[in-house]
């Protein structure tokens, strides 16, 4: 499947599992994010360009729950996500990764950029998920995740770039898990449940006392 056929599968999905409440067309261009990335000297792979180019989150509720695989064990669990709405102006991506950025900056001994420059944000849950840019094919790149409070020093590589704790192999498999829903028929089978909407959200009351 193409990547401008997956995304707009899996954002139609997303619609029918209702976590998004109408399908509203992107407004940022190919052009907009050429800009940025000239800008910002990063370079995004081409699956995140048409997620990026094709509808907006903003009718989606700021967190958004999901079930995920642990690589290891791979044991099914449900896992919030503060998801980032990057998709209803192109000046969302320069607000997003410049507060990103300025975790960083604050702290007591400053991070060299080079050492994170290619790390993009895009959800937030104690701590963010972020592609892993220097990791990418063109095509596609890995998602990694970054404890709050900078515990990461397992995650440096050998020339001392900073990549995190790798969630998924790639940006599409975050989407087939939060979007499509693709683990939610085998979590059934294991645990005897119903998932839904309606479960995600009496999981969320359930865990989350201000929700």
């Amino acid at each position: 499947m193409k990547h401008k056929d997956f995304i707009e599968h899996a954002f139609q999905r997303l619609y029918e599992r209702k976590w998004l409440k109408e399908l509203i067309p992107s407004n940022i261009t190919e052009a907009e994010i050429t800009a940025f990335e000239h800008a910002y000297q990063i370079k995004f792979p081409a699956l995140f360009k048409a997620y990026l180019t094709t509808y907006k989150l903003s009718s989606m509720p700021h967190s958004i729950v999901g079930l995920v695989e642990n690589s290891k064990d791979k044991e099914i669990k449900i896992k919030m996500i503060n998801w980032h709405d990057l998709t209803d102006d192109s000046s969302d991506l320069e607000e997003d990764l410049e507060c990103f950025r300025e975790e960083f900056a604050d702290w007591e001994t400053p991070l060299a950029i080079e050492k994170y420059k290619n790390l993009f944000p895009i959800g937030y849950m104690d701590g963010w998920y972020c592609l892993d840019l220097t990791q990418s094919d063109g095509e596609d790149c890995p998602v990694v995740f970054l404890e709050y409070g900078g515990f990461w020093e397992g995650y440096y590589d050998a020339d001392g770039v900073l990549h995190g704790e790798q969630i998924t192999p790639n940006f599409r498999t975050l989407l087939e898990w939060y979007f499509c829903g693709t683990l939610e028929e085998e979590y059934e089978k294991r645990n005897h449940v119903t998932v839904n909407y309606e479960f995600y959200i009496a999981w969320i009351q359930q865990n989350f006392i201000c929700y």
